[in-house]
């Protein structure tokens, strides 16, 4: 079968569980406090997020010092007060205390078990269960990493993986490429107000070479929405020349039907923009001119 435009590959078969209750216990982090946070319901089998909204009590949660991990009375005490049923405590708190193991031995920015299954026969079972891993943790979660499914991802994202770029799709028009995510986030926002949408977000980094800009800008050339691009670079470490020098080598062989604007200031500013000249390449003095200027474009092509 095809579902959703993935192909079947695998199916998992479980045993049917005999359920006498469900519950809802899951691990997040919380930035606010700086620690993670356990979270506990017996309103288990729907999404946790439902359940905050229409029954915020119903959700016990404790915090956990990072130094001390959870403790066996913090994993009581939250049972308690979701009002779990008392026989299955023992199990839980055990339960409890092996899904915060795992949570930080993994690396984990989330584990989730939903539903905690109690069986008819007083059994605590975890009948599904979500956990979603911190990317810059994979170089030493080296077992999960091979886990990987990439027929399951964006074939871009995908890409852009094996180029080492750090590149996430969006849904609309204006191709983006940046150096730092500050930069970048602000720069998707800049477009969004001058009233068009990011396609993409792509963060070059600090002291981009030529081959990362050509390999960003090739990228995203390759994404059929993309209608325009905006780079936006501020020359620090990154110096000014190698992006353009990068974007050159982009276009060489390339039949581009897209408009580019380029901004470039700071380190070696004036030698890139030198090496710009004479191209169909749009120079834009301000992040702000940059925005204005590739969505009136797009839109004169529209």
């Amino acid at each position: 079968m095809s579902i959703k435009g993935l192909r079947v590959e695998k199916v998992l078969v479980e045993e049917a569980l005999n359920i006498a209750c469900e519950y809802y216990l899951g691990i997040i982090v919380d930035r606010s406090r700086k620690r993670p946070v356990m979270m506990v319901s017996a309103m288990g089998g729907v999404d946790i997020e439902e359940v905050a909204e229409k029954h915020p009590d119903a959700i016990a949660r404790c915090f956990i010092d990072p130094l001390l991990g959870l403790m066996d009375f913090q994993a009581r005490q939250t049972a308690y007060a979701a009002r779990l049923d008392s026989p299955v405590l023992r199990d839980f708190v055990a339960m409890a205390r092996r899904l915060y193991r795992l949570f930080t031995e993994c690396d984990a920015t989330l584990a989730e078990i939903n539903p905690l299954v109690v069986t008819a026969d007083g059994k605590l079972i975890a009948a599904d269960a979500k956990l979603l891993i911190d990317d810059n943790s994979l170089f030493r979660q080296t077992e999960i990493a091979s886990w990987r499914e990439e027929t399951e991802e964006d074939p871009l994202e995908a890409r852009a993986r094996q180029l080492g770029l750090a590149y996430v799709r969006l849904q609309g028009e204006v191709g983006i490429i940046g150096n730092g995510a500050g930069l970048t986030m602000t720069t998707l926002d800049v477009v969004q107000r001058a009233g068009a949408a990011p396609a993409n977000f792509l963060d070059i980094g600090g002291g981009a070479r030529a081959e990362i800009v050509r390999n960003g800008l090739q990228l995203i050339l390759s994404d059929p929405q993309v209608k325009g691009v905006l780079i936006n670079i501020f020359g620090g470490i990154t110096r000014c020349d190698e992006v353009a020098k990068g974007i050159l080598q982009a276009l060489e062989g390339m039949e581009v039907r897209v408009p580019i604007v380029v901004r470039l200031t700071g380190t070696r500013e004036e030698e890139g923009r030198a090496l710009l000249e004479g191209t169909p390449l749009i120079p834009a003095a301000t992040m702000q001119e940059a925005a204005e200027k590739i969505v009136a474009l797009i839109r004169q092509g529209a």
